[in-house]
């Protein structure tokens, strides 16, 4: 596989995640089929070390194959991104315990950033416990990354800044409970987002990662915290929801009638507009998103440190694409069609997609707002900037 071609190879899977959407949307789970398929073309690996088969893609080009996939379907992509923090955390482990992350290297990893969990030390590594109410992927991974907190006694162990001690705990997915809790999802169901717990599991200190932890591989990727290139990358997945609505509305707009008017709705002024809208917002969010992870890694290859000011050109870029995405979207549903509101619309689930997505992101707008603190020239708000 060629680095040029991950866009097209993720152009050609597009068919089939469409076929298996809706099975999947109905399971709560993706289709075995799709999983196996996207695992093979190496989306689960495009951020893991070559070493064990990773694909080592630039951000632009992970970004570009991660929209065309979730154009298709976004409960795919979701499954693409969150695989993505395990992947850059492969980096800072021996070799031994990279392999064994990767013994099968087609197998996408679970994820959860939410810290939930309790770590106790104990000789050579962790007992952790704790209850992670969304791991996406976790069904069909055999690793999972799980955020948690290193405890002393009853109070969380801090570190130097004054913060306390977060690390992501890598986990066999066996040692895990999983509750098949997903099916009450309204949003993202293909995700299969079940809840995961731990109970007394051991962690060795070498799967239990520190976001300042070097990397053990000194090539540009692995070059900065993982959370610098996964976090932005989230937004690839609203720009394909925005991307699958304007493919939705345009089909039907091409072919109905308007009930009121007799006037065929290409030709009515409002969906017109709509259309160009959201067409233009797309090609303006998807241009700035791949500038801004471009500035990024140029300066990962020059070796020099990402400055605060390149970083909020990318932090607001992803931001504002989730935002903007929910917005043309919204437009989208009330103006493309009248049965938008129909159970299994193409509308229906790309807006209540979108604004899963974006509620997700949400979750970490403190680098938003640290962006725009940068840019009038104060520091940043987030300790992780």
């Amino acid at each position: 596989m060629t680095r040029k071609n991950i866009e097209d190879i993720a152009i050609d899977l597009q068919p089939l995640i469409v076929k298996h959407r809706r099975e999947g949307e109905i399971n709560a789970s993706l289709s075995s089929e799709v999983v196996s398929n996207v695992g093979k073309a190496g989306m689960f690996r495009m951020f893991a070390p070559k070493e064990v088969g990773g694909l080592e893609l630039t951000p632009s080009e992970a970004f570009r194959a991660t929209v065309a996939i979730s154009a298709a379907d976004p409960a795919v992509g979701w499954y693409v991104v969150n695989s993505m923090a395990g992947c850059m955390i492969a980096a800072a482990l021996p070799d031994a315990e990279r392999n064994a992350l990767f013994v099968e290297p087609d197998r996408n990893l679970g994820f959860s950033a939410v810290a939930l969990a309790k770590a106790t030390p104990v000789d050579g590594g962790y007992h952790l416990n704790g209850t992670w109410p969304v791991v996406t992927g976790c069904n069909d991974s055999l690793w999972c990354a799980l955020a948690g907190i290193v405890h002393e006694g009853d109070k969380p162990r801090l570190l130097a800044n004054g913060r306390p001690d977060a690390r992501i705990f890598l986990v066999p997915t066996v040692q895990l409970d999983i509750d098949q809790t997903w099916q009450h999802s309204a949003a993202m169901r293909g995700t299969g987002s079940n809840q995961a717990s731990a109970k007394n599991v051991f962690v060795p200190e070498v799967l239990a990662h520190s976001p300042g932890s070097p990397a053990l591989i000194d090539r540009p990727l692995f070059r900065s915290a993982p959370s610098l290139l996964t976090l932005p990358i989230f937004a690839a997945v609203a720009v394909g929801v925005l991307q699958g609505a304007i493919d939705a509305a345009s089909g039907e707009i091409k072919s109905k009638v308007s009930s009121i008017t007799g006037k065929a709705l290409k030709d009515q002024t409002e969906t017109q507009l709509v259309i160009a809208d959201a067409s233009a917002a797309l090609r303006a969010i998807r241009a700035g998103s791949l500038e801004a992870f471009d500035k990024v890694w140029e300066a990962l290859k020059s070796g020099e440190p990402v400055s605060n000011a390149i970083k909020a050109e990318m932090y607001s870029s992803s931001f504002y694409a989730g935002d903007i995405a929910r917005e043309m979207v919204s437009r989208l549903y009330t103006k493309g069609s009248r049965a938008a509101f129909m159970e299994g619309h193409a509308l229906e689930r790309c807006l209540a997609n979108i604004h899963a997505v974006v509620a997700a992101i949400d979750a970490r707008r403190g680098f938003h707002h640290s962006a725009g603190a940068v840019m009038l020239g104060g520091e940043p708000l987030e300790a992780a900037f």
